[in-house]
């Protein structure tokens, strides 16, 4: 589903297209583990 909403929010702005980052995880995990994320964040801060 959200691969279908990410492709359809494209197709309305082609100029401003999502940037997705996939990270393999659970729900609970970025809770418990929350690290990576962080790290992915700081990543796309500093551009």
């Amino acid at each position: 589903m959200q691969d279908r909403l990410i492709r359809e929010g494209d197709a309305l702005t082609p100029e401003n297209p999502y940037a997705v980052h996939t990270r393999e995880s659970s729900h609970l995990g970025w809770l418990v583990h929350p690290a990576p994320a962080a790290e992915l964040l700081a990543e796309i801060a500093a551009g």
